[in-house]
Protein backbone atom coordinates (compact mmCIF):
# COMPACT_ATOMS: atom_id res chain seq x y z
CA UNK A 1 0.00 0.00 0.00
CA UNK A 2 1.33 3.43 -1.32
CA UNK A 3 0.84 6.85 0.81
CA UNK A 4 -0.96 8.85 -1.60
CA UNK A 5 -0.71 12.16 0.87
CA UNK A 6 1.77 13.81 -1.59
CA UNK A 7 -0.37 13.45 -4.34
CA UNK A 8 -3.39 15.30 -2.47
CA UNK A 9 -0.59 17.95 -1.62
CA UNK A 10 -0.14 18.31 -5.34
CA UNK A 11 -3.83 18.46 -6.19
CA UNK A 12 -4.67 21.22 -3.66
CA UNK A 13 -2.08 23.45 -4.45
CA UNK A 14 -2.80 23.27 -8.26
CA UNK A 15 -6.74 24.04 -7.02
CA UNK A 16 -5.45 26.65 -5.27
CA UNK A 17 -3.28 28.33 -7.78
CA UNK A 18 -6.51 28.75 -9.64
CA UNK A 19 -5.70 25.74 -12.50
CA UNK A 20 -8.47 23.96 -11.51
CA UNK A 21 -11.35 26.17 -11.41
CA UNK A 22 -11.14 27.21 -14.98
CA UNK A 23 -9.93 30.56 -14.63
CA UNK A 24 -7.70 31.66 -17.25
CA UNK A 25 -4.38 33.84 -17.22
CA UNK A 26 -4.95 37.19 -18.09
CA UNK A 27 -2.77 36.60 -21.73
CA UNK A 28 -4.76 33.76 -22.73
CA UNK A 29 -8.14 36.15 -22.88
CA UNK A 30 -5.98 38.29 -24.69
CA UNK A 31 -5.93 35.74 -27.04
CA UNK A 32 -9.26 35.08 -27.16
CA UNK A 33 -10.43 38.56 -27.23
CA UNK A 34 -8.29 39.05 -30.71
CA UNK A 35 -9.08 36.34 -32.09
CA UNK A 36 -12.81 37.22 -32.13
CA UNK A 37 -12.03 40.56 -33.02
CA UNK A 38 -10.12 38.86 -35.90
CA UNK A 39 -13.48 37.54 -36.99
CA UNK A 40 -16.03 40.11 -35.85
CA UNK A 41 -15.62 42.11 -39.50
CA UNK A 42 -16.84 39.21 -41.32
CA UNK A 43 -19.08 38.23 -39.74
CA UNK A 44 -20.54 41.71 -39.92
CA UNK A 45 -19.62 42.63 -43.36
CA UNK A 46 -22.04 39.13 -44.17
CA UNK A 47 -25.16 40.48 -43.07
CA UNK A 48 -24.73 43.69 -44.30
CA UNK A 49 -23.92 42.87 -47.84
CA UNK A 50 -27.41 41.36 -47.62
CA UNK A 51 -29.61 44.46 -46.27
CA UNK A 52 -27.29 47.62 -46.78
CA UNK A 53 -25.58 48.98 -50.04
CA UNK A 54 -22.91 47.31 -49.36
CA UNK A 55 -20.58 45.33 -51.77
CA UNK A 56 -20.57 41.05 -51.36
CA UNK A 57 -17.44 39.23 -50.55
CA UNK A 58 -17.70 37.88 -53.78
CA UNK A 59 -17.96 41.26 -54.86
CA UNK A 60 -14.48 42.48 -53.50
CA UNK A 61 -12.59 39.09 -53.05
CA UNK A 62 -14.28 37.20 -55.93
CA UNK A 63 -15.35 33.59 -55.90
CA UNK A 64 -11.70 32.06 -55.80
CA UNK A 65 -10.51 34.85 -52.90
CA UNK A 66 -13.14 33.65 -50.78
CA UNK A 67 -10.78 31.69 -49.29
CA UNK A 68 -8.89 34.51 -47.48
CA UNK A 69 -11.45 36.25 -45.54
CA UNK A 70 -12.55 32.40 -44.57
CA UNK A 71 -9.07 32.03 -43.60
CA UNK A 72 -8.88 34.55 -41.44
CA UNK A 73 -12.16 33.84 -39.55
CA UNK A 74 -11.25 30.56 -39.10
CA UNK A 75 -7.82 31.63 -37.66
CA UNK A 76 -9.72 34.03 -35.53
CA UNK A 77 -11.99 31.42 -33.89
CA UNK A 78 -9.81 28.75 -33.40
CA UNK A 79 -7.53 31.61 -31.46
CA UNK A 80 -10.67 33.05 -29.66
CA UNK A 81 -11.31 28.86 -28.86
CA UNK A 82 -7.56 28.56 -27.16
CA UNK A 83 -7.91 31.94 -25.57
CA UNK A 84 -10.72 31.00 -24.09
CA UNK A 85 -10.13 27.38 -22.99
CA UNK A 86 -11.15 27.82 -19.24
CA UNK A 87 -12.62 31.15 -19.20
Amino acid sequence: MTDRSDDRQVVNKRAQAGHDRGVAPRWQRSLGWLGLAMAAPFFVWAPLAIVAPVPSMIDVFGVVGLRIPASVTVGGLLLAAVGFHRF
